[in-house]
């Protein structure tokens, strides 16, 4: 995680003192309009957290756009990464001021997605999110579009015919490109799984038909068993690949198409399978990055979190100030592929 903006940072670039920006911040005693300016950009371009209070006391030379942020698992490493990146990107952001309104889901549900988009509609002029593709979530995107709040899905898709856009992986090459990394790391042909953690999901969904149909056409001499869905955390993740182990002795290949990998790790540890099991799973985090060191891991398939960032801030602004009949079709964003020797 990067480094957290101070108020002395603040101060050097704006190239006045840290008591200057404490003034401005607090509003306690009057700073000359040059130098507020000074000390608001500075801290703008730098991503300080302090800026929504500066913006209070400047007078306002861009446009304001409220955009909402509703994310999955509020203690994630990767959901936290994508949060800190698009606060970043939303503070050096040029063209408007963004204020950002994040919430976090509690569950997987549709009926929560949904009511989160219509939530943060109330008082946001875009939402973006990661939902369920489900009839509850798209009857709520065409309830924000009708206020004319554009809504984008991120990192997996959902509503195709009313949301905005959607930034994210081209999910089926993820899947493919998992196979191809399974097939190549695995002792031997034998079996192979695929564990998702909610089927209603269009990420996942594509992941495992990339993976399917990447080993049906090129690896015949593997063979892919039932897809199994465990709930995103390490426990049931454990539990689920415990139990996939004992009913699959052959098994020899395993991608996490969704999150609590750290489970299949504790799993393949507890019945003796690290390293005879090739494990492939997405987003690079402390934990997945220790699990390639340790080669308990084979491949990680990873999102460029800043550049999406960046795609989502870009996109709300072009949405909002009333270009969205000027379509913007964001291609999907380039993964990353680690492995030990690439990190």
């Amino acid at each position: 995680m990067a480094k957290r903006v101070t108020l002395a940072d603040v101060a050097k670039k704006a190239g006045v003192s840290s008591a200057t920006v404490d003034r401005v911040l607090s509003g306690r005693a009057s700073v000359s309009g040059k130098r507020a300016e000074l000390v608001y950009e500075a801290a703008r371009e730098l991503g300080y957290y302090g800026v929504p209070a500066l913006r209070a006391r400047i007078p306002a030379k861009r446009s304001v756009i409220q955009l909402g942020l509703a994310l999955r698992r509020r203690h994630n490493f990767f959901y936290m990464a994508i949060e800190g990146a698009i606060r970043a990107a939303s503070t050096r952001f040029e063209a408007a001021d963004i204020d950002l309104k994040v919430a976090y889901q509690s569950n997987n549900s549709p009926h929560e997605a949904a009511s989160l988009i219509r939530k943060l509609a109330e008082s946001c002029d875009a939402v973006a999110i990661m939902a369920p593709d489900h009839p509850v979530v798209t009857a709520a995107v065409a309830e924000a579009r009708s206020k004319n709040v554009f809504v984008f899905s991120i990192l997996s898709d959902f509503a195709i015919d009313l949301r905005q856009a959607y930034l994210g992986l081209d999910n089926r090459k993820a899947g493919r490109t998992a196979a191809w990394g399974v097939v190549h790391t695995s002792q031997r042909p034998g079996a192979l799984c695929i564990v998702v953690g909610n089927y209603s999901y269009l990420a996942q969904e594509m992941r495992e038909a990339g993976f399917r149909a990447y080993i049906r056409e090129n690896q015949p001499s593997y063979s892919v068993v039932d897809t199994v869905a465990a709930a995103e955390s390490e426990d049931d993740v454990r539990i689920v690949v415990e139990r996939l182990l004992d009913a699959q002795p052959d098994l020899v290949g395993l991608y996490m198409a969704s999150g609590g990998f750290e489970g299949a790790v504790e799993a393949l540890k507890r019945r003796d399978k690290l390293g005879a099991v090739s494990l492939v799973c997405n987003e690079i985090t402390p934990s997945s990055r220790q699990a390639l060191v340790e080669q308990a891991a084979a491949m990680v398939i990873a999102t460029p979190v800043d550049q999406l960032a960046e795609q989502l801030i870009a996109e709300a602004v072009h949405a909002v100030s009333g270009k969205a009949d000027d379509v913007s079709k964001p291609g999907p964003l380039p993964f990353a592929i680690y492995i030990a020797e690439n990190l």
